[in-house]
């Protein structure tokens, strides 16, 4: 009866990690044997491994370097996982663990130097860091956003454009603009937000025939059911995201680690042409449907808010 957000919806698993090369972003094919499971993880690390999510990497000198979101006993914390020819991956351990929850390891290099943003929420501030020694020994750089607390981050350094867009707990999306990294990141007033469904980043932004692209999560058959691909677009009088590429990523039945659903993508091209991907998916571990009718009602009433705002 509830076609657009179901009450009742697959009850999650674990996320687990996968990557690839594919020619283009929209219609490839998956690539089952290019998964890091939490099971594979789970037998290397000391406390049982829950899931890894939100992989970042950053490819230099011909290595890989992936970073996770690892979730143990307790918060969840970054780990590393290297590799000299983007397929076979080896754990590295560790690399960030704070007192609060962290996800989200946002990993760039920017003037010389590694930084990370990865979400730090619970510190109720928007924490950079850097690496004293890459790709280990990480530690907070500056505050960019202070008594605030947001999710996913997802950063936008250019020579025209620095920005920052995220989500509060309500998922509705904030833009923040400034003059370098380390200037004073101020607010968007001319920003149109996006609020609920497809608000909250799920990746890195991407540039593509010199237009910016951003991954935002869809949660229309629950948390974390797949990523759309948005535009950025930039007049005299808004910024405002447009829909490009609805459910670019989505659960895949044929594969069991990604069936149930998928929210994370960080796509960036390589000098030799192409593109190099990695993404997170959770599995369905019993098969069972669970009902979530507070969230269906709260987002078709979101829904219709948007409609009639905008």
């Amino acid at each position: 009866m509830n076609y657009r957000y179901p009450f009742m919806v697959a009850r999650g698993g674990n996320w687990s990690v996968g990557y690839q090369e594919a020619s283009q972003i929209s219609g490839f094919n998956f690539r089952p044997i290019n998964i890091i499971t939490h099971q594979e993880v789970n037998r290397l690390t000391e406390e049982e491994t829950a899931y890894i999510a939100d992989p970042f990497f950053i490819r230099e000198q011909d290595t890989f370097y992936l970073y996770v979101e690892i979730k143990g006993i307790d918060n969840a914390n970054i780990a590393l996982f290297t590799s000299k020819d983007g397929v076979d991956y080896s754990y590295a351990g560790i690399v960030l663990d704070e007192t609060f929850h962290l996800s989200y390891p946002q990993v760039f290099r920017h003037e010389e130097n590694y930084y990370m943003l990865p979400e730090t929420k619970g510190s109720n501030q928007v924490l950079l860091y850097k690496a004293e020694k890459f790709p280990y020994s990480w530690q907070v750089e500056d505050t960019l956003i202070k008594d605030r607390a947001l999710k996913d981050a997802s950063i936008l350094l250019s020579d025209e454009l620095n920005l920052l867009v995220a989500v509060d707990d309500d998922l509705k999306q904030v833009m923040f603009k400034a003059d370098s990294l380390f200037g004073k990141w101020n607010e968007v007033k001319e920003f149109e937000p996006r609020w609920g469904n497809e608000s909250r980043p799920g990746g890195r932004f991407v540039s593509i025939d010199k237009d910016w692209y951003l991954p935002l999560q869809n949660h229309a058959e629950g948390y974390g059911t797949g990523i759309s691909l948005y535009k950025l677009l930039i007049t005299s009088e808004d910024y405002k995201f447009e829909l490009v590429d609805k459910l670019l990523l989505k659960p895949q039945e044929e594969i069991k680690w990604l069936e149930r659903g998928m929210h994370h993508l960080d796509v960036q091209q390589m000098p030799e042409g192409g593109y190099y991907m990695v993404y997170d998916g959770d599995r369905s571990t019993s098969g069972e449907r669970e009902l979530q009718w507070k969230r269906s009602v709260k987002w078709n009433l979101v829904d219709l808010y948007n409609y009639l705002q905008f």
